[in-house]
């Protein structure tokens, strides 16, 4: 009774401006989704700012002009500022696709100055096509793997299957993930249409391969959508590939973060079920 009645007297006090309240756990893809919400306060008449943890210092010094405008330490948040959280209840239902007028100026603005994205990775060729594979905690943390995994290989066979359907075979495959050995021991089948390599390392290396991918087949992850955006706005007109699935808790499973002209994969073989565990060798 007591903490409802102390919160419910802090929400008469905080009024001010609002601040998301976003966990320490959320990385870089999402922390962008969140700043998309910030950039928008202005035309809400609101001074809308995001919490920063000291954790997540480092990927966003990769955005500094988005840094700097609208994310702030918890020390600088003030007693009367709202605590918010944008992304939560979530709506039962998404819009088919993620398509929204503020992204070109977000891109623009807030994104691009600063973060040397507009480099081009050397070595990437215009016949190549990029494969970004998201493992990690997808499979490692029971709960995400029941949220977000997949089987991976069959979404990429079958991604491949239908891209090379659409636009031929490519010249090779670069695979830009968390977990380069499990691309190259689960998808060798790929080395049958082309030559593999792995391209990327740290965080800005892997998202310019991704934004400058000539051809780009990423995963239901936050920072792939990312590398996707913006890559359409460096690169428009290029082939992006992504799956159905993002998250089994939203939308019926179904994603809304692509964009129109992306190439949906609508099935794969054996269904977007949860995947067996990691420690199955089925290749999932």
């Amino acid at each position: 009774m007591g903490d409802r009645i102390r919160a419910k007297a802090l929400k008469t006090v905080r009024r001010g401006r609002p601040v998301a309240w976003v966990p320490d756990w959320m990385n870089l893809g999402n922390l962008l989704f969140v700043g998309l919400w910030a950039s928008k306060g202005p035309a809400a008449g609101e001074d809308r700012h995001v919490l920063l943890h000291e954790s997540r210092r480092p990927a966003l010094d990769l955005f500094p002009a988005l840094r700097d405008a609208y994310f702030i330490g918890e020390k600088d948040v003030r007693f009367t500022d709202q605590r918010v959280t944008p992304w939560w209840p979530a709506p039962k239902t998404q819009p088919p696709h993620f398509d929204d007028d503020a992204l070109a100026p977000y891109i623009r603005d807030h994104l691009m100055p600063g973060s040397g994205l507009d480099a081009r990775p050397r070595g990437l060729s215009a016949g190549d096509f990029v494969v970004n594979v998201r493992r990690g905690d997808y499979f490692s943390v029971e709960a995400h793997r029941r949220e977000f995994g997949m089987d991976t290989r069959s979404y990429v066979l079958q991604a491949v299957t239908e891209s090379i359907e659409r636009f031929g075979a490519p010249d090779r495959f670069v695979f830009v993930s968390d977990d380069v050995d499990w691309c190259s021991t689960h998808l060798s089948a790929l080395a049958d249409i082309a030559p593999t390599t792995a391209g990327g390392g740290d965080v800005q290396q892997d998202l310019r391969a991704i934004v400058h991918a000539p051809r780009l087949l990423i995963t239901n992850s936050t920072f792939s959508y990312w590398g996707g955006y913006i890559g359409d706005a460096l690169n428009p007109g290029r082939e992006v590939v992504t799956p159905w699935l993002f998250s089994r808790g939203t939308n019926g499973g179904r994603s809304y973060h692509h964009r129109p002209h992306w190439h949906l994969v609508e099935d794969i073989p054996g269904g977007w079920g949860v995947p067996a565990t990691a420690a199955v060798p089925t290749g999932v």
